[in-house]
């Protein structure tokens, strides 16, 4: 039985009014009706009867929407933030950042809601802020209207963290504000908004550090602007447990030359990162340089080779180049054994370093254990093993054609075929193929890939 609504339970808003303004949140499947399209343009050429609070871009389920209605609606929705533009550009400067603003929120709410995997949602966000921060840059907006504005952005600024795609665009909010902060009062009020949003977090996740660190980042921004180059500093010393701080001053400090700065904060951070393998090699790459500007080449060597058991062909390279020809001799075999210790040797690194020392009965011997790399490495190899390259060939096409079991496997063994005759091994290709005729003679499918070859 459908769902009655009693008409004495409807509630019907009283209209304001002449001369009050109607505070509106359109909800709209704006891409659906023509309808839709003069409602909104009423209400965005009306502002001294309508306040505008938000857009909601509405699903519509029919011959012209289906699963992507919202997605339409809200870049439907996008034209109302032409329309600040034009408001801007014709100097109605707080009815261009009104329309931008009652944009944001919804857009806010939607990206709860639905997948934006094309982010188009966030596109029309990240639009609104950008037009929001350009007008700062660009008007002349008396103190009335920067507190007013200013109020407007804190609004809508985060209040905790959230997903992360909601955090960026809302912290992108409390950055604006740091532009019209020059006011004491509104310098206190963001001050304390970005204090309280870091206060009840332990840093206990990975989550949680990065958001507090971008708050910080907002706060060290405020200080960079209002309070000069030395409390600038002092900020960042005292937040260096964060990446992006500890990056700051070790670029501070080698635009300085002051090596031995560089090399200290690079150490701390290997230590305070230990377990972020990705950041202590960022650090170990701040270290790297400083050492090799300094001149400390013993010390710039042993952490190359550092580098280079981690699987770093590059620093292999920079190694090399430290060494003359004569010495070198000596040095990479070395570097080798260590490789071949180590065990990890299934990196392009290990074979790189062979065929860059013309080491072929070594690459030779690392192929042999892995037939599978014989496309890759075959061509290092010959002439001169010839025989070893067609045998590794015929061993690697048939260890694929025991996995094979449908037309595009057989396309893949056959491919591999053909890259044996490529490589000379044409009498070992027409051999492996008779031989996987004979051994398949019950799949159609493979003997037809096989014709072809």
């Amino acid at each position: 039985m459908p769902f009655a609504v009693d008409p004495k339970d409807r509630q019907v808003p009283t209209i304001p009014p002449p001369g009050q303004r109607i505070r509106l949140v359109l909800d709209t499947d704006a891409k659906n009706e023509i309808d839709d399209q003069w409602a909104i343009a009423l209400a965005i050429l009306s502002p001294e009867r309508f306040a505008i609070e938000g857009f909601v871009g509405a699903n519509f389920d029919n011959e012209l929407g289906g699963p992507d209605g919202v997605e339409r609606s809200a870049r439907e929705i996008e034209l109302v933030l032409e329309k600040a533009r034009a408001a801007f550009d014709n100097s109605k400067t707080m009815h261009a950042i009104d329309l931008t603003l009652c944009i944001i929120p919804e857009m806010m709410n939607l990206l709860g809601g639905i997948d934006d995997t094309d982010a188009v949602v966030i596109d029309i966000v990240q639009e609104c802020l950008d037009f929001i921060a350009e007008i700062i840059e660009a008007e002349e907006l008396t103190p009335h209207q920067i507190e007013i504005l200013f109020n407007k952005l804190m609004e809508h600024a985060p209040r905790q963290k959230s997903d992360y795609a909601r955090n960026e665009l809302r912290l992108d909010l409390l950055r604006c504000c740091t532009m019209l902060a020059d006011n004491p009062e509104l310098r206190v009020k963001l001050e304390n908004h970005l204090s309280a949003l870091t206060n009840p977090y332990d840093e206990d996740s990975w989550d949680t550090k990065y958001f507090v660190e971008k708050v910080n980042l907002i706060r060290y921004h405020l200080v960079e602007q209002y309070d000069g180059p030395k409390k600038a500093r002092e900020f960042i010393e005292q937040n260096l447990q964060y990446p992006y701080f500890r990056k700051i001053a070790l670029e501070n400090a080698l635009q300085k030359n002051n090596y031995n700065l560089v090399i200290k904060l690079a150490l701390d951070g290997e230590k305070q990162d230990q377990n972020l393998p990705g950041l202590v090699n960022d650090w170990k790459g701040y270290r790297y340089k400083a050492l090799q500007l300094s001149g400390k080449l013993d010390e710039q060597r042993r952490l190359a080779i550092d580098f280079i058991l981690d699987g770093s062909y590059a620093y292999y390279k920079e190694l090399k180049d430290t060494y003359d020809s004569e010495a070198w001799s000596s040095v990479y075999p070395q570097i080798i054994a260590m490789l071949e210790k180590q065990n990890k040797n299934y990196r392009p690194l290990f074979p790189g370093i062979l065929i860059e020392e013309g080491e072929k009965f070594k690459l030779l011997e690392y192929v042999q254990q892995r037939p599978s790399l014989i496309e890759n490495y075959y061509q290092h190899l010959l002439p001169e093993y010839e025989k070893e390259v067609y045998t590794l060939f015929q061993q690697y096409i048939l260890q694929t054609a025991a996995r094979a079991n449908k037309r595009k496997d057989y396309q893949a063994v056959c491919d591999i075929i053909r890259n044996l005759k490529k490589a000379g091994g044409i009498e070992s290709a027409l051999e492996i193929k008779h031989k996987l005729l004979a051994q398949y003679p019950s799949r159609p499918a493979f003997k037809d890939e096989l014709g072809r070859v």
